[in-house]
């Protein structure tokens, strides 16, 4: 496979009712989607269908970096969010967007994107860790907060892992959830409420891998101007 400069390669796909993961190939989209926003809404149309509700558990929900992010390049590190709103009327499609270390700590971990459908039986959280995944109970984590959520799981994984994490409103069915990147950066558009809707807590993430630039020494000429 030739060096795909700017990514890892593969786009996780977790379907939480099955308890199953599939790898979807980045290189199938980047050379005709932009970027992050480009790439995750054709996989929402390759996923969905216009009559699907927010909160039926068939509705994907998508997390997709672009090409800078985990790069050198400043202010690179971010997430677009996409799929279908419920916090808007009639309900649509709509993406966010969010900063923080979360999305270049996904790259890091192997995955430049993560695709979520189906709806666990459970409470959940994913945990990816060098390009492996688990969903673990989350069931002692309904109901707290972000911030005290993020401890227990620090606690129980070690190290230091970077989140996506809902709250008590998200989990209770508000249609204006919000998603919480670490505890300082969110997304909007409802995004918290489908994964609430969906049974997962969280999302962390750890990993020490690098992506490749096709010029390296350009991206540290531009950072230094």
């Amino acid at each position: 496979m030739k060096d795909l400069f700017g990514w890892t390669g593969k786009i996780l796909k977790v379907d939480l009712t099955e308890r199953k993961t599939v790898i979807l190939p980045t290189a199938d989209y980047i050379d005709r989607f932009l970027g992050g926003i480009g790439i995750g809404e054709k996989i929402y149309w390759d996923e969905s269908s216009p009559d699907l509700e927010a909160f039926h558990p068939d509705n994907p929900l998508i997390f997709m970096t672009g090409p800078l992010a985990a790069t050198p390049t400043p202010s690179a590190s971010r997430l677009v969010v996409c799929g279908k709103s419920p916090c808007i009327y009639p309900e649509t499609f709509v993406f966010g967007s969010l900063g923080g270390f979360f999305p270049a700590a996904l790259k890091n971990a192997g995955y430049d994107g993560i695709v979520i459908k189906g709806k666990a039986d459970q409470p959940v959280y994913i945990n990816i860790e060098k390009g492996k995944v688990e969903i673990r109970d989350a069931s002692h984590l309904w109901g707290l907060a972000t911030s005290k959520t993020h401890d227990i799981i620090q606690e129980e994984l070690g190290g230091k892992p970077r989140f996506l994490s809902i709250g008590p409103g998200a989990e209770h069915g508000t249609r204006i959830g919000t998603i919480f990147s670490d505890i300082a950066s969110s997304a909007s558009m409802g995004f918290g409420s489908v994964m609430g809707s969906k049974n997962l807590k969280a999302i962390a993430v750890r990993g020490s891998g690098t992506i490749p630039v096709a010029d390296r020494e350009r991206i540290e000429l531009i950072r230094k101007r």
